[in-house]
């Protein structure tokens, strides 16, 4: 990849500021000085690609945001281009919620609460093959059971980690659960290398040594993946990548080596597989009608299967740390609040249908998301204990 222009590295050190909290009163300002400029004819709306790259060729002409004189000119690469562009649309997103967020400390009064409702946090419960329950948390590095010539450990992270002591000695047909709670999540390294993140309300069952024909697990709730390649030995004496397989109640996703999403929440009408990077076929497991992914689509499984073009920034902001809405339902985005912050909700269904753009952090309290939504002056919200209550704003 190209270096970076003293211009992409400074939106790009801001956009990171912003993600950590840290950002002074002034580039809070300059922030949404620069959405005023660049998008004041768009409020409320999410951008299409072709306004997103207007964007961004306005970001690069601003008086704000110099370049460091380089030697000639050079094109972005694509895979440059299209951070320019995610850089772009953030830069819309959080400054909408930072335009709304200075409009809620002047004319309203602050969200009705009487505590501080924290984010979820690294938690979860590990179900060994002979049933015995396990609370994993925020610890240290620690063993926590040898299965069969396989330990099973956290490392300094608090990250659950498989590893073979003893090859070819780990009975095949033991099965662990990972399980998080509602605001909860965590992070897992399968026997095999492959990486799997949980969101809050999820699960993932899978063996503790995978064989060589086939590596399955079975999962609930959402989960990211990032599949490790792994090769045998055929009856031909070729070598041939072992396929990874994921079910869920109502698909099954195979894959060779990828990183991809899968959304499976019972809340939402159809299981939802994003595919970041590789090749996914997913198959219905009520019709048997399949289909292969290619990055960036996303497979919505129902009582069929339809494709479209991912909004994967959108899709997998949970796993970075953060909530996305662009043209969300309220209704959408309360599941997600009530999954990460453990709280109920109740609200009249006509107003689940307002629609909101925004950006928050998942390491904020409530009291930020709530905010956003308030800020708009279309409900009203009030928080006792752990529900949140929303009106319509009279």
């Amino acid at each position: 990849m190209a270096p970076w222009t003293g211009m992409e590295n400074k939106l790009v050190a801001l956009l990171n500021k912003y993600h950590r909290n840290e950002c002074t009163d002034e580039e809070i300002r300059q922030l949404g000085a620069w959405y005023e400029q660049i998008a004041k004819d768009l409020p409320g709306t999410e951008p299409s690609d072709q306004t997103v790259h207007a964007m961004w060729d306005a970001i690069k002409r601003s008086p704000r945001f110099q370049a460091t004189p380089t030697a000639g000119r050079r094109l972005l690469r694509p895979s440059l281009l299209r951070y320019a562009a995610l850089a772009a649309s953030l830069v819309f997103l959080l400054a909408t919620s930072l335009l709304l967020y200075r409009h809620s400390l002047a004319e309203r009064h602050p969200t009705a609460t009487s505590d501080i409702i924290l984010p979820g946090s690294n938690k979860a419960t590990l179900t060994l093959a002979d049933g015995t329950r396990i609370a994993l948390d925020e610890q240290p590095e620690k063993l926590i059971s040898n299965q069969g010539g396989i330990s099973v450990s956290t490392d300094a992270q608090g990250v659950l980690e498989y590893r073979a002591t003893s090859p070819g000695n780990a009975p095949l047909r033991l099965t662990n659960t990972l399980a998080t709670p509602r605001g909860g999540s965590y992070q897992i390294v399968l026997p095999d290398g492959s990486k799997a993140w949980l969101n809050a309300a999820s699960s993932l069952s899978y063996p503790v040594a995978f064989s060589n024909h086939e590596r399955r697990v079975q999962m609930t709730g959402e989960v990211y993946f990032e599949i490790a390649e792994v090769h045998t030995q055929g009856p031909d004496g070729r070598d041939k990548r072992v396929p990874f397989v994921v079910e869920t109640k109502n698909q099954t996703v195979e894959v060779l080596g990828t990183h991809f999403n899968v959304n499976s929440y019972t809340s939402y009408p159809a299981e939802r597989t994003t595919l970041v990077e590789g090749k996914v076929k997913v198959t219905s497991r009520t019709t048997g009608e399949h289909q292969t992914l290619s990055p960036l689509m996303q497979a919505r499984v129902g009582e069929g299967i339809r494709i479209a073009r991912a909004d994967v920034a959108r899709t997998i902001a949970w796993k970075n740390g953060d909530f996305i809405f662009r043209n969300e339902p309220l209704s959408e985005i309360l599941q997600e609040v009530t999954r990460w912050y453990d709280v109920e909700v109740t609200y009249p269904k006509p107003l689940g249908e307002i629609r909101f753009n925004g950006m928050v952090s998942r390491k904020q309290p409530l009291s930020a998301i709530l905010d956003m939504i308030a800020a708009t002056d279309q409900v009203k919200l009030e928080v006792k204990e752990r529900r949140i209550i929303i009106k319509k704003y009279e």
